[in-house]
């Protein structure tokens, strides 16, 4: 599989993805996976705008994802997979896409959640989606940057 990075990051694309985790991973794209982005026309068009040239960026409904990813689609990259959401995640995964290992990089307070970590907030529907996905077999952590340590998410 392409996919060197799976990162949950409601920014999407932005600097610690490109600057940092881009070149930690040497990737050279980027595929975002959500159906209200891939929708949105704006989005479409100012996602592309926030990467070096030399990145390609692709934008899928999470079916659509799942469905190329495993078929082949930029086999020949070095992608990083973005979700809004572990919700996303989770259904990436039951609509048949890969996925060993999952980054939990940034998810922004909202009314429902809880700040768990700096960066990380959680409503029950994270909580729902991450458990699923950790029974699953996926490992899950947490890890804003590539110098910060791997930390896993028991206890959150």
């Amino acid at each position: 599989m392409s996919v060197v990075l799976a990162r949950v990051d409601d920014r999407l694309i932005h600097g610690q993805v490109v600057v940092g985790w881009a070149r930690h991973c040497q990737a050279d794209c980027i595929i975002v996976a959500n159906d209200a982005v891939s929708a949105d026309p704006m989005q479409r068009t100012l996602l592309p705008m926030a990467v070096p040239q030399g990145i390609e960026v692709a934008i899928y409904r999470v079916k659509e994802a799942a469905d190329r990813l495993s078929s082949g689609a930029h086999a020949a990259r070095r992608a990083i997979l973005l979700f809004v959401s572990p919700a996303d995640a989770l259904n990436f995964r039951r609509l048949g896409g890969e996925l060993n290992e999952l980054n939990l990089g940034g998810i922004r307070m909202a009314p429902g959640k809880e700040q768990v970590r700096k960066s990380v907030s959680l409503g029950q529907e994270d909580r729902n989606a991450l458990a699923d996905l950790t029974a699953a077999g996926v490992e899950v952590y947490l890890q804003m940057v590539p110098g910060d340590p791997r930390e896993g998410i028991e206890g959150l």
